[in-house]
């Protein structure tokens, strides 16, 4: 099971009327900025630190990502995921519109399995009228979706051959290290002679000294061998290798 990603809306109050265009157009965030609204829930998620569909759209725009009465360029995904050292590219640039058997869903279908995360650009039909980015993600043998523009139950938990017939393409982000847990190796379960030798320590000293050892202990001060100071501690070889010669004197 993959863990929920970050849910982010293009037209949350707070950046929905902020500009995303260039010279020439009157676009918002909440018109047009729905993949960088994909990709700020990616980052977010991902890195853990705080980066909102607002701060997606100005590096879109500052890097020359946002199209001219469209939205935003298919090449913006890469670099964008890039830069916070997140894997990502485009699966196809074979076109799945209407074609809901075609063997890439099947491959998405996989990626997600394995832990990927998913960008699909969805065509005209239940998420768009013309073009729309939605992040999909797998949890409990199922396709999830977070839609940058909806929280509508038919856009979440969408019919899949709906959704198959109308996904033009993907691209994958490489989320396997978040979502999957690393399986312990027999090197991680293995101590150090000096972990093992700390970890003893602690726990000797932790111990009261039984009473049958206290008479021992006295001859052994009264012999050199100790001064008695950390009657239960651990000691190297070559100190009671000293302390064995000490004896037989």
């Amino acid at each position: 099971m993959n863990k929920h990603p970050v849910s982010y809306l293009q037209k949350d109050p707070r950046w929905k009327d902020k500009p995303y265009c260039v010279p020439g157009e009157s676009s918002t965030i909440g018109s047009a900025g729905c993949g960088p609204t994909c990709a700020a829930m990616i980052i977010e998620t991902l890195t853990g630190k705080t980066f909102t569909p607002e701060d997606a759209c100005k590096w879109s725009l500052e890097h020359g990502y946002k199209a001219l009465h469209q939205g935003t360029y298919y090449s913006y995904f890469v670099p964008q995921l890039a830069a916070f050292n997140i894997k990502c590219d485009m699966l196809s640039w074979t076109s799945t519109y209407g074609k809901p058997n075609h063997e890439n869903h099947q491959k998405a279908l996989e990626l997600l399995q394995q832990g990927y995360y998913l960008i699909a650009l969805m065509n005209k039909g239940n998420w768009t009228s013309s073009g729309h980015f939605i992040l999909v993600w797998w949890e409990d043998g199922k396709i999830r979706i977070n839609d940058p523009n909806s929280t509508r139950d038919d856009r979440v938990n969408g019919d899949p051959y709906t959704f198959r017939s109308q996904v033009k393409y993907y691209w994958w982000v490489d989320a396997r290290e978040y979502n999957i847990p690393k399986k312990p190796t027999e090197e991680d379960d293995t101590m150090t002679g000096k972990e093992i030798f700390d970890a003893l320590q602690g726990y000797l000293a932790e111990q009261p000294m039984p009473d049958w050892a206290k008479e021992e202990l006295q001859e052994a001060v009264d012999m050199g061998i100790t001064d008695g100071s950390r009657p239960m501690e651990l000691i190297p070889r070559y100190q009671a290798a000293i302390m064995a010669k000490r004896g037989k004197a």
